[in-house]
């Protein structure tokens, strides 16, 4: 029997969850605009330290790029499958995308979340061609604050990372050491993957690996009040480097949506 065309919609709700932004969808699948916006200036990106560049993709997707250290390459490389992320193939070179910048406004229930208004998650599917090279290769939520080179500095995090091959937990509150803990979960070389870091309305956060829970995972739970956005870090190691890292598609979940008024 077809849905009703008129009055309350009962189209499996694919209109309310569109409008209300419950379910994002990207896929990295053309070559981003680039633009430097840290300078009151317009200038190119030129792969400075910490500047905040804007990486906005066709399909809506914006988040802002910046290099931890100095980066010779300046945007990331298109692939058919995805988007190259690996940038410097250095030792100790590395890069970080969020979601809302803290020198944004930001989009409540969009891009940033209150940890207690509503749940919500989110999850990248990406490859990683050499995995000894990941001394950190990090996908997760983290407070809205100001980008810090040394992910283990954040003030709150939590987040699935893959370091050499091994998927670990990653958690940090209220700025003290940050917690590991080994999943026991895998990533060879050259395979795609999927993590996905969900929090509930409570702050208390779960995790999954295509698809599934983890069988070794760690409680956690954000502050309610603290207000966290996706964020990915990624970090080369000595000795090898990841070579191509493609992002490959990103989903943001929340139960409300848009809570903008």
């Amino acid at each position: 029997m077809a849905n009703p065309q008129y009055g309350q919609n009962k189209i499996d709700n694919a209109i309310d969850e569109a409008a209300n932004d419950r379910k994002q969808i990207y896929r990295f699948a053309t070559p981003p605009i680039v633009h430097d916006y840290e300078h009151p200036v317009i200038q190119l990106a030129d792969g400075t330290a910490a500047d905040t560049v804007l990486h906005t993709y066709a399909d809506g997707l914006s988040m802002t790029f910046s290099a931890v250290v100095a980066q010779a390459i300046d945007r990331p490389a298109p692939q058919t499958t995805g988007m190259d992320y690996a940038y410097d193939q250095t030792n100790d070179d590395g890069i970080e995308l969020v979601y809302s910048c803290i020198t944004t406004k930001g989009r409540e229930g969009v891009d940033r979340f209150t940890v207690g208004k509503q749940a919500f998650s989110a999850e990248l599917e990406f490859s990683i061609a050499t995995v000894a090279g990941t001394d950190d290769c990090l996908w997760g939520f983290r407070k809205v604050e100001a980008l810090n080179a040394t992910v283990d500095n954040y003030d709150e995090m939590a987040a699935l990372n893959v370091i050499s091959g091994d998927i670990k937990i990653e958690t940090i509150l209220n700025n003290a050491a940050t917690t590991t803990t080994d999943t026991t979960a895998n990533w060879a070389d050259g395979e795609v993957h999927s993590l996905k870091v969900l929090v509930d309305k409570d702050g208390a956060v779960t995790y999954k690996i295509d698809g599934a829970a983890p069988s070794t995972t760690a409680a956690f739970s954000f502050d309610i009040g603290e207000v966290v956005t996706p964020f990915f870090h990624q970090l080369q190691a000595s000795g090898a480097q990841t070579g191509l890292l493609i992002l490959r598609k990103l989903v943001v979940e929340s139960d409300n949506g848009s809570m903008e008024v």
